[in-house]
């Protein structure tokens, strides 16, 4: 039995919010304040419907209540759909005992199947609505106190806030789909749900266990056996205590009549009797595995508590008969956990789930990208708070449900098979980011930070992913995000890859570069007609992203007396030899051409490649002369920085000559980028 969807209605950030689950195992993921921790509590509610306060009630409603609360107060409407098949021959499933009063007789008939090999079942769905809501005879009181006090918002809240309590407000129960009235009993009664918070203790899990033991002492048999172990053990403990005991009685023998006790025909005696609780003598501890001494777990580490108690809590559910009525909602799960911990927890987890041995539902918020990264992509949803409304709602999308095929084209599937072997913890934080940069490769993972930075915008306050996909596979991780309910922006910077050299190596010209439009940039932007996504790419002559940044900076000097910094980039690429000879003749393209022959042979044969390169586009193109003479250093740069980008890319972070005074790095950020940036961070 599971809750199978959930409608929440005016509570917290929730507007009117649908959701849909899986029977097992519900990771949760989403920004700060995205809603994760409401809809744990919407769910929470559905056994222990109690604590509402004012503060529950979604505010953006209340602020509006001049328009919507004047003649009637504000209330919070919970939907819970629940679903469960009932095997006829099962005599041991007693959820027929919790789902009948939302369902009824005839209802219940109704859905008996029989299968193929002749097993008769029953699919059953109910709906259980919670509505929180002012009793009618308090309208009028509420009207009048509304309509004299409430003058802004905040005086609104202190008027509603006395009304919110157990005297005018409560929860009122009702069969989803016949909208009968039910007893809170039965509603509260479905399910068996823990909540463990993010600032946990092991209190719940010793609870659970002491329950254990509380349930073997009441049935008859243990209760007899427990009688005739506390009356040998009080034998025992009379004879260890004997002398004391004699040295009581004779203390208290003489003073009986001296009190008036004879007279009452009773005296003072002394008699020991073992008082045991046995629910209190089990506790859960740890044990040494090499020295086998034990500690309290408040003595332990709190990541190795944490493990215990969740464990704990998960296997505790093999006990129960109705073990499938339970629901554990874990929140950040994370906490006080090494990444390795949440890994091995969280596979564990999977492998359960996927074999069907979880026994229970259970609901994870989480922050967490090493959880995100081993829990399935089947089984995560992503939430988001949506403030570009003008109604402001959580929005959810289940990823089982985003690689769905509806056209049967298997793109989505193809897609979901590469992101379930890539998604790995680095790749996996867009999950939670507000905005994503997919790049190709690691120099720009490495030089984005610091170009938003150089922006105005940095890039933890940005809530900003930067991910390299290691290549042109752009559309598996765009399917993520494609027509995804969270629409979060995603921003593709992708290589031109513009072959400059053509078929006869020497024949391509600046004219056709503008116009050239790479298939795979093509490709993706007939794929993928949606408004949160932009690819940008080379524009000023550059094929990939280090010769668009050397292009971008040629023409910037660092100082009257100091080489450009497109001069001070190139030296950090090329060999010592090549580098002396820009230190004499610069990146002056005729003095290269005129003094080739003064460098050394090996440096020689492909800087004259380039030139060769250089000279025939000139001679086919005499208007871009400008552009082919910097470009040649281009090619010549790009030539040595193969094989080393990411090492080039951290010498141009780290290095101190492309800083101000002011620790503003120098470098100019590709126009491609800039623009791409600036649609990002609208």
């Amino acid at each position: 039995m599971h809750i199978k969807s959930i409608l929440i209605q005016n509570y917290r950030s929730f507007n009117n919010f649908e959701m849909m689950f899986h029977e097992g195992l519900n990771v949760i993921i989403g920004a700060n304040n995205s809603g994760k921790t409401g809809l744990l509590h919407a769910i929470k509610l559905l056994q222990d419907p109690s604590n509402i306060s004012v503060d529950d009630f979604n505010k953006n409603n209340l602020i509006q209540f001049k328009s919507l609360y004047m003649d009637e107060a504000p209330s919070i409407t919970i939907e819970y759909e629940i679903h469960h098949e009932i095997n006829e021959s099962n005599t041991e499933d007693e959820s027929i005992i919790k789902l009948l009063p939302f369902l009824g007789v005839q209802q219940f008939i109704e859905n008996r199947q029989q299968t193929q090999d002749g097993t008769v079942v029953y699919d059953i769905t109910v709906r259980v609505k919670a509505v929180y809501s002012l009793d009618n005879k308090f309208i009028e009181e509420y009207k009048k106190a509304v309509l004299e006090e409430a003058h802004d918002f905040n005086s609104y809240l202190s008027v509603l806030k006395r009304f919110v309590n157990k005297t005018y407000y409560a929860w009122h129960y009702t069969n989803g789909v016949s909208n009968s009235n039910i007893d809170s009993k039965y509603a509260t009664n479905i399910f068996d749900i823990r909540f463990i918070g993010a600032e946990r203790t092991n209190e719940q899990a010793q609870k659970e266990t002491k329950r254990e033991i509380i349930a073997f002492i009441k049935k008859t048999e243990n209760l007899a056996n427990l009688d005739k172990f506390t009356f040998e053990t009080s034998k025992i403990l009379k004879e260890t205590l004997q002398n004391s005991i004699a040295k009581l009685s004779e203390l208290f023998s003489g003073e009986a009549d001296k009190i008036g006790l004879k007279k009452g025909n009773v005296s003072i005696a002394s008699a020991i009797r073992a008082n045991l609780s046995l629910d209190d003598t089990y506790n859960t501890a740890v044990q040494d595995t090499k020295n086998q001494y034990m500690l309290p777990l408040d003595h332990n580490g709190l990541g190795y508590n944490n493990l215990i108690n969740i464990c704990m809590l998960i296997k505790l559910a093999d006990l129960y008969k109705g073990k499938n009525f339970r629901i554990l909602c874990l929140e950040e799960p994370e906490a006080h956990l090494h990444p390795a911990m949440q890994y091995k927890l969280f596979k564990y987890l999977r492998e359960l789930n996927q074999t069907n041995d979880l026994g229970q539902q259970i609901f994870v918020t989480t922050h967490s990208s090493n959880i995100s990264a081993v829990a399935g992509i089947d089984n995560i949803f992503m939430l988001a708070y949506n403030r570009d409304t003008k109604q402001h709602d959580c929005c959810q999308q289940s990823l089982l449900e985003q690689f769905h095929d509806d056209d049967g084209s298997h793109k989505k599937q193809e897609a979901k098979i590469h992101l379930s072997k890539f998604l790995d913890v680095t790749r996996s934080d867009m999950l939670f980011a507000d905005k994503v940069i997919l790049v190709e490769g690691i120099a720009e993972k490495l030089l984005l930070p610091l170009f938003l930075e150089k922006d105005g915008h940095p890039y933890e306050d940005e809530h900003i992913s930067i991910v390299e996909i290691g290549g042109k596979h752009f559309k598996y991780f765009i399917e993520l995000f494609n027509e995804n309910k969270v629409n979060k922006k995603v921003l593709c910077i992708t290589d031109k890859d513009f072959d400059w050299e053509g078929e006869d190596k020497n024949s391509r010209m600046y004219e056709e570069y503008k116009s050239y439009e790479p298939e795979h940039i093509r490709t993706l932007n007939d794929n993928f007609k949606i408004s949160n996504l932009k690819i940008v790419t080379q524009s000023m002559g550059g094929r990939t992203f280090e010769d668009e940044l050397f292009l971008s900076n040629f023409d910037t000097p660092q100082s009257a007396d100091t080489p450009t910094i497109a001069e001070t980039i190139f030296k950090k690429a090329v060999s010592k030899n090549v580098q002396d000879f820009c230190g004499k003749y610069h990146l002056n393209a005729e003095e290269w051409c005129k003094h080739i022959d003064e460098m050394d042979n090996r440096s020689q044969k492909p800087i004259k490649k380039y030139i060769e390169l250089r000279n025939n586009r000139i001679e086919k193109d005499s208007e871009n002369k400008e552009f082919y003479d910097k470009y040649m250093f281009a090619e010549i740069f790009l030539h040595y920085v193969k094989g080393q980008k990411g090492n080039i890319a951290l010498e141009l972070l780290t290095g101190n000559e492309l800083y101000d005074n002011e620790e503003i790095s120098k470098l100019c950020v590709p126009q491609y980028i800039k623009d791409g940036l600036e649609w990002l961070l609208k």
